[in-house]
């Protein structure tokens, strides 16, 4: 072992020795890449300064005679200003190998005087290439805004220049800036080529050090045994965990537990990954598809609708002329009105998948919608015994929502708590505050028999229902109302786990009528969840609804 022992040391000192060696051949070349950038600095610094001073020579007659005061010019305008500004810019550059530049004034929001003469063609025709135009004219804006000399160092892939600009003044006035820079990507591929070397040179070593580790790991051959065993029975049980172990092994052993945890977790993290996917994708194609079906529906219900109103006026006429002939009764019209008003309705709903939130948000208390929802729900069932009862955070920020839509859902939640509970009806709200996610926490609690946990994961499929009046679109149209506002609604027990694996993100349905009714009256039987009260195990019934919208 002591012979082990010596070689694990010497090769393990060779391998630090090479490591460290490697990392400052690497730093070096970063050196080496940090001169290139600051000698093509200085460069194009010299270059815009040796350009400003030239310029200002032939530039005040040209902005005296054919710029100055002018907010656009004509293409034969700019080819002249062009033609005398390029000469000098020309001249100037000539003398720095691959160095562009040229002006920019402010008022006209033009680059003339172009120059690039120590590149070969094609050379664009006015002003900076259109990949760089935005990145240069943002620069000689700020510096004509701040009247300073800037300097800076660019990228886009593959591009890689340093930018000096400084301002051009004419009668002590800043008309504009001029500009040069100077591409050395080229420059610095040669050093990132070697450097990716050293760095492959340094992976290697590593990986040659790890391999002569589990060389001589390999002797202590009980351990290893134990680690295979435990191995292939994760194979068939991926809840099967290696004992625990001493020394360098013992750490292999928990790395491969810690590994096991991390990939169950991810592969669940996947799979409720792909759930929201897979909602999203179907809502997005059922809202094209409804957007277009209501929009042909639309026109003709209201030709329908116009024709009525005309035959309503001849029985109008009919009736002041006392005249017996009877073209349609009154009965059948309150019919074909109440069938339109269901199908523009249904309209209605179909079109809030396409655009399911106004753009039009503004900053509400929630809990002042709150309270002015409980007033409402005791006026729309005056006959129930309902007993509300409030625990409202303070201090809560206001959150940025569509109203109109955020409080359809309240009114729709506090319904269904009615709905779904006997008399005496009891229901709490509560409100609070999350400082750390920054989001408002609503939860509404009513103590009907809860939601069937073998609906649970239906509830925002389109079209589904149980209820003989109702469309099925209720919660599919509050999935893209919550999602519209960022927030989330988690369906839950009381104190206990969400009813579903993942958390249902979505705003409550837009419409009572459209919750299933078997998810809010499912009989108590069909509710697994169970809690210990004195030792026995009881039913928990009731249903909190939680809901989170962000604040700023």
């Amino acid at each position: 072992m002591n012979l082990k022992n010596n070689v694990f040391l010497f090769i393990l000192l060779l391998t630090f020795v090479a490591g460290f060696a490697g990392f400052f051949i690497y730093k070096a070349f970063q050196k080496s890449a940090d001169e290139i950038i600051e000698t093509n600095t200085a460069i194009i610094k010299s270059a815009v300064s040796q350009l400003v001073f030239e310029t200002d020579r032939a530039l005040p007659d040209v902005w005296e005679q054919q710029l100055k005061g002018r907010d656009a010019i004509t293409k034969a305008e700019e080819r002249l200003a062009d033609s005398l500004l390029s000469v000098t810019v020309n001249n100037v550059l000539i003398e720095f190998d691959r160095v562009e530049g040229g002006l920019y004034f402010f008022e006209l929001d033009e680059f003339i005087g172009y120059g690039f003469p120590t590149i070969e063609p094609p050379i664009p025709a006015f002003g900076p290439p259109p990949r760089s135009y935005n990145i240069i004219r943002e620069q000689v804006l700020e510096t004509i805004a701040n009247d300073t000399f800037f300097t800076r160092l660019h990228e886009f892939d593959p591009a890689i220049f340093p930018l000096s600009t400084k301002p051009l003044i004419v009668d002590g006035e800043i008309i504009g800036a001029a500009w040069a820079r100077k591409h050395i990507e080229r420059e610095l591929s040669a050093t990132q080529t070697i450097t990716s070397s050293t760095f492959i040179y340094s992976l290697g070593l590593a990986l040659f050090g790890l391999a002569v580790a589990i060389f001589i790991a390999y002797s202590l051959q009980n351990q290893i045994r134990n680690i295979k065993g435990g191995l292939n029975k994760m194979k068939k049980d991926p809840n099967y965990r290696l004992s625990e172990q001493g020394g360098v092994l013992g750490f292999i052993s928990r790395s491969i537990n810690e590994m096991m945890d991390a990939q169950i977790e991810e592969h669940e993290k996947r799979k409720k990954l792909e759930r929201e996917l897979y909602q999203t994708e179907k809502m997005a194609t059922l809202g094209n598809l409804v957007a277009g079906a209501a929009h042909e529906i639309n026109t003709p219900i209201s030709i329908i609708k116009t024709r009525i109103q005309i035959w309503e006026r001849r029985l109008k006429k009919q009736a002041e002329q006392k005249s017996h002939e009877q073209i349609l009764t009154k009965e059948s019209m309150e019919i074909v009105h109440n069938e339109i008003d269901r199908v523009s309705q249904l309209i209605k709903r179909l079109l809030l998948l396409s655009k399911p939130v106004s753009k039009l948000k503004k900053a509400m208390n929630l809990n002042q919608m709150l309270l002015e929802k409980t007033s409402w729900l005791r006026q729309l069932y005056p006959n129930r015994e309902i007993e509300i009862i409030t625990d409202l955070y303070e201090d809560l920020p206001p959150a940025e929502v569509d109203a109109q839509s955020i409080d359809q859902v309240f009114m729709n939640i506090l319904k269904n708590a009615v709905e779904a509970s006997e008399d005496p009806c009891r229901i709490e709200i509560r409100s609070s505050f999350d400082k750390q996610q920054k989001m408002a926490q609503i939860e509404i609690r009513d103590f009907g028999s809860g939601i069937s946990e073998a609906v649970a994961n239906q509830i925002f499929d389109p079209f589904f229902t149980t209820k003989e009046s109702g469309t099925g679109l209720g919660l599919s149209i509050s999935y893209e109302i919550i999602k519209a506002h960022g927030g989330e609604l988690i369906f839950k027990h009381p104190k206990t786990e969400i009813l579903t694996e993942d958390k249902i993100t979505a705003s409550i349905h837009e419409s009572a009528d459209d919750f299933p009714s078997d998810v809010w009256n499912a009989p108590a039987s069909q509710i697994p969840v169970t809690a210990e009260t004195n030792g026995e195990e009881t039913n928990r019934n009731g249903t909190v609804c939680v809901i989170r919208l962000p604040v700023y």
